[in-house]
C-alpha cells in the first residue's frame, strides 16, 4: 500500500521541528490538583458559551495539528474519554506543539464554547470576535508533559458508529472510495480561489459518509485519490451533521 504524500517533505518538516528548540510552552512538573477528563470539561458548556470558573486541569496528547494546513490556528487533543478542539491565536502550531505530546491545560478563566454543536475550548471572544488563547498566555494555560515520543494511532471505526462520543476523536476508516471525482478543495469560478470542500467517501457495503476540506490544507490543488484505501482524520460536526476531516495527510490509498 502507497502513502500518497511526500516522505521527503514530511521528514523535513519533522527534523525542522525537532531542530527548533524556541517554544513559549514550558515542561510542567507540578503536581496537579483538579484534574478532570475531558468528557467532564465538555459536560460544563450545554449551549453558547461558559466561561470556566472551578479549578479544572485536563490532560492528553495531541492528535491533530496545523503541520499539513488541515486546521487553522487550532489543535486537537485526546483522552480516554474523548476528544477536544483548542483555539490558539498562533500559527506554526505544530513547531510548540508537535503530534503525540502530552499535556496539561488549565482551563480556568478560559471559556467552551458551543460550535454548531462541538465544544471548543479557548479564551473569551475579542472586539474581532477571536477566541483563541493568546500567545502570551500559553505559559499560563498550557503545559507539556513531555515531547512527543511517537504518533497516537487513530481508532479503526466504521460510519455507523459515529456519535456525539466521537466528536474530535482520532479516527480511521479503511476500504473506503470516493465517489467524487477532481480535487480536494473546489475553486471559486469568480474569485479563483479555493474553497471549503465536502466530498463522499462510500464503504465496500455502500454506506456513504462526508468528508470536509479546508482551503488551507496543503494538498488542496492535488487531485483527490483513486481506488480503496485508508482516511485517518478527526470526527467533525456542524448542526447535527458528521463529517471526517482529514489531518496529519493520513491517507493511503491503492
Amino acid at each position: 500500500m502507497q502513502r500518497i504524500f511526500s516522505y521527503s517533505l514530511l521528514l523535513l518538516a519533522w527534523l525542522f521541528t525537532a531542530c527548533n528548540e524556541a517554544t513559549s510552552i514550558d515542561p510542567d512538573e507540578e503536581e496537579v490538583s483538579g484534574l478532570h477528563s475531558i468528557a467532564y470539561l465538555k459536560s460544563l458548556c450545554d449551549e453558547g458559551e461558559e466561561l470556566i470558573r472551578e479549578s479544572v486541569v485536563i490532560q492528553g496528547v495531541v492528535t491533530a495539528n496545523d503541520l499539513w494546513g488541515e486546521m487553522e490556528r487550532q489543535f486537537t487533543m485526546q483522552d480516554e474519554t474523548g476528544g477536544l478542539t483548542v483555539n490558539l491565536e498562533a500559527t506554526r502550531i505544530f513547531e510548540q506543539l508537535p503530534i503525540g505530546t502530552r499535556l496539561h491545560i488549565y482551563c480556568t478563566g478560559l471559556t467552551l464554547r458551543n460550535y454548531g454543536g462541538r465544544i471548543e475550548l479557548g479564551d473569551q471572544a475579542d472586539a474581532y470576535g477571536r477566541h483563541g488563547i493568546l500567545q502570551e498566555d500559553f505559559t499560563r494555560y498550557i503545559r507539556k508533559l513531555r515531547p512527543a515520543e511517537s504518533e497516537p494511532q487513530p481508532r479503526l471505526c466504521t460510519f455507523h458508529e459515529i456519535s456525539a462520543a466521537w466528536v474530535d476523536c482520532y479516527v480511521r476508516f479503511d476500504r473506503v472510495a470516493f465517489i467524487d471525482k477532481g480535487c480536494w478543495c473546489n475553486t471559486d469560478p469568480v474569485s479563483g480561489e479555493l474553497q471549503i470542500t465536502e466530498h463522499t467517501i462510500q464503504n465496500e457495503t455502500g454506506e456513504q459518509f462526508t468528508v470536509r476540506v479546508l482551503p488551507s490544507c496543503h494538498y488542496a490543488s492535488e487531485p483527490l485519490p483513486a481506488g480503496k484505501g485508508s482516511l485517518y482524520g478527526i470526527i467533525d460536526h456542524f448542526n447535527g451533521r458528521y463529517a471526517l476531516r482529514v489531518v496529519n495527510y493520513g491517507i493511503f490509498f491503492r
